[in-house]
This record gives C-alpha cells, structure tokens and sequence, in this order.
C-alpha cells in the first residue's frame, strides 16, 4: 500500500480552516459595515459556516437586503453567495481529507498485528528473500502457523495477497519481536542475507524467550560459531546447501551416462 506523509493531509485541513477563518472574517466586517448589527452579521455567520439555523436572523437579514439601495443589495447578496461557496469548499475539503486517510491507513497492518497477539504455538520468520519464501511455502503446507517480520512495504503487499500473516518492522527490535508474540512462539527463523541482523536478532529472541528454538541463515563459519554461542539451535549455509545439491546432481547425470 502506498505511502503517503501525513503533513500532506495535515495541510489539506489547515487549509480548510484558513479558508473558511478569512472568508467568515471578510463577510462579517463587510455585513458589519451594511448593516451596522455586529450580532446580526455573527448569528448569519454562524448559521451559515456551522449548520447552526437562526431564522429570525436570516429574515431579518433578508429584510434588510431588500430595503438597502441596489448596490447595497448586490452587496449583501454577493457576501451570502461567497460564504455559501466557502462552506461548500470548506465541507469539499474535509471530506478529502478525510477520504485520503481512510485510503492511505494502513488498516491491514493493524489487523495483521492485532491476529500476531493471539498466535501461539506458531513459527516466526525474520527477513523475506527467496529463502524465506521456500520455507514459508513449507509450512503454509505443512499447516503450521506462522508470522513474517520484515522491513519492506513490498513484503507486506505480498504476503496480504496470499493471506499470510505479518508484521513490518525491524526484527532486531525487541517491540516488533514482542508484537509477534515471541514469548508464544516455538521457533524463530532469521532468514536474512545480513549475518549482523539475524546475530543480533537472535540475541534479542533469546532474551525475550529463552525457551524459544532459534535458527539462522549464516554466510560463514565464524558467525556460524558465534550463532552457536548466543544460543541458536541450528545454521544454515544457502550457498553450501547448495552446492551439496549440485555435486549430488552432477553424480548422479554421470552415473546415468555411464
């Protein structure tokens, strides 16, 4: 879901409140002037910017236009049909705003949030890439529940689509890790490609539930080793695994030649 900055919408208002503050101003010094009736001229305003009906004052303002020279008549009519106008605009503009801010809520997140803090039981993977995927695809078959923490909006749209619940945030954060009901949780995965978050990750989980089985995605052998001493269950090395797949691979379309 697109973003949008909130001073945009905030503007949107202000500008309305500018509008309408400039506009009542205006009409009342020009109805003042007319008519010399300071409380006349309030009691139109305010019916006429806050809905507030006044009967006698609209009659007794209509009267008074009617038994003022042309010009004056012009006058005051031209102020009724300029404050109308402004109320219409004025009305146009909340209704922007507050249509832009029903459209740019992030209404899924909350949702999504609110389904984390009632899961138990389930599995939690941090960071999304093609790794993340395959495993998820895994578990979703396997019906196990799970929840996805990652930073990227885009993650966020693609696991809506396909109804898998997640959270966007830091995964090294322990409020974010907390929203996704770590304490609740059997296992945690940190899938992603930087060593340094998963190993700062997974010192975080640990804290947070020192029960919990951690695993990690690793690209070496020494942060393996130090995965292993804060406490991560298992690593895994993508690129070794994958290697171990080809050489099967190439054994195996060898032996087939043979």
């Amino acid at each position: 879901m697109a973003e949008r900055p909130e001073s945009e919408t905030r503007n949107v208002l202000v500008s309305a409140v500018i509008i309408g503050g400039v506009v009542m101003l205006f009409s009342i010094s020009v109805l003042w002037i007319l008519t010399k009736n300071f409380y006349l001229d309030a009691y139109y305003t305010i019916e006429t910017f806050f809905a507030a009906p006044n009967t006698a004052a609209s009659f007794d303002l209509a009267s008074l236009a009617f038994s003022y020279a042309p010009l004056k008549f012009v006058a005051v009519v031209s102020v009724v049909i300029l404050d109308n106008i402004s109320n219409m605009l004025v009305v146009s503009f909340v209704i922007a705003a507050v249509l832009d801010i029903i459209r740019y809520a992030n209404l899924e997140n909350f949702i999504n949030r609110f389904r984390a803090s009632r899961m138990n039981g389930h599995v939690i993977v941090c960071g999304y890439n093609e790794v993340a995927a395959g495993l998820i695809n895994r578990l979703v078959e396997k019906k196990i529940r799970v929840i996805v923490v990652d930073t990227e909006r885009e993650t966020e749209s693609v696991l809506n689509r396909r109804r898998i619940l997640n959270i966007t945030g830091k995964f090294t954060d322990s409020d974010e890790l907390r929203l996704a009901s770590i304490s609740k949780a059997k296992e945690i995965v940190f899938a992603s490609s930087s060593d340094i978050d998963n190993l700062l990750g997974a010192i975080t989980a640990k804290k947070l539930n020192e029960k919990i089985k951690i695993l990690a995605r690793v690209s070496s052998d020494e942060i393996r080793t130090k995965m292993y001493r804060v406490g991560v269950e298992m690593c895994v090395l993508p690129e070794y695994l994958a290697g171990v797949e080809l050489g099967e691979n190439l054994v195996a379309i060898a032996k087939g030649g043979k």
